[in-house]
């Protein structure tokens, strides 16, 4: 049996930078994973299977459906396998929080099942496949901080390695649809790119912005609630929405700060589910 992690997403600016005839959002997003998230694992079989367990489990809609199969499925047909698979899914990352674990599942069964079937696709080949199943599943098979531009789909890996992020993780337990937040944006575009250096790091995000949030907002109030709450706290260096939300995080002084908070949010807000992670 193999195993394998698949990080949570986390954007830590997202600008909307204009809209295509086709309607889709142009974007450019810094893109990083943590070390919390799902757990997959995959055994030797004849038919292509999954099953899904974890505190998120029920919210993961149809299984026929999901995207790890999808991306099985998907493998399959393209270096024409004909082994199946016994796929078990750990869901600890919430479903429809902004924190891309759907994607990240995906991508996590691609590098998985290549190992378990011995096929070595090609990195533009993988790549291609990612694509067709989502934008931010190509950007969740580097698991690396990356910038993300286009739709999300084009995808360059920082020339530099980040230092570690303790941050707070919290999400009000209401989902929200990532179609339907890009659909109520109406605001402004920011062309120019952020500045980002490892040096200067967290001084050089202060001002990039997750322009999803306001669209979010309007559609589940609950998040504007969250961020306050966040932001209240004096640890807190940086806070924002996660991609298209619901969820929220907050950057922290060290990882002994971001306990701390946890366990106080945790305590005020006993219906908000809360994480204490760090990025990779």
């Amino acid at each position: 049996m193999l195993t394998t992690h698949a990080p949570a997403k986390l954007n830590l600016y997202l600008h909307i930078q204009g809209k295509r005839a086709d309607g889709y959002h142009l974007l450019e997003s810094l893109v990083v994973f943590t070390e919390f998230g799902d757990v997959l694992t995959a055994e030797q079989a004849d038919a292509l299977t999954l099953s899904i367990h974890g505190e998120f489990a029920d919210a993961s809609g149809n299984t026929a459906d999901n995207l790890v199969l999808r991306a099985a499925q998907a493998l399959q047909s393209a270096c024409h396998i004909s082994q199946g698979a016994k796929l078990t899914l750990t869901k600890n990352i919430p479903v429809g929080a902004g924190l891309g674990g759907g994607s990240a599942d995906a991508a996590a069964a691609l590098k998985l099942l290549c190992k378990l079937w011995a096929v070595i696709p090609s990195r533009e080949q993988l790549q291609t496949i990612a694509v067709a199943l989502g934008a931010d599943v190509a950007m969740c098979l580097e698991s690396k901080p990356l910038i993300a531009r286009g739709v999300g789909d084009e995808v360059a890996l920082l020339n530099e390695s980040l230092a570690p992020l303790p941050m707070v993780l919290v999400y009000p337990r209401i989902h929200l649809a990532t179609p339907e937040v890009y659909g109520r944006y109406q605001h402004e575009y920011t062309p120019a790119s952020p500045s980002i250096s490892r040096a200067n790091f967290l001084d050089d995000l202060r001002p990039t912005h997750n322009q999803l949030q306001r669209a979010a907002i309007s559609l589940v109030p609950e998040v504007a609630e969250v961020l306050l709450v966040v932001a209240g706290y004096p640890q807190v260096e940086i806070s924002r929405m996660c991609g298209s939300g619901s969820s929220c995080f907050a950057i922290t002084h060290d990882m002994a700060s971001a306990e701390r908070m946890a366990k106080d949010i945790e305590r005020r807000y006993p219906n908000w589910w809360v994480k204490v992670t760090r990025t990779i």
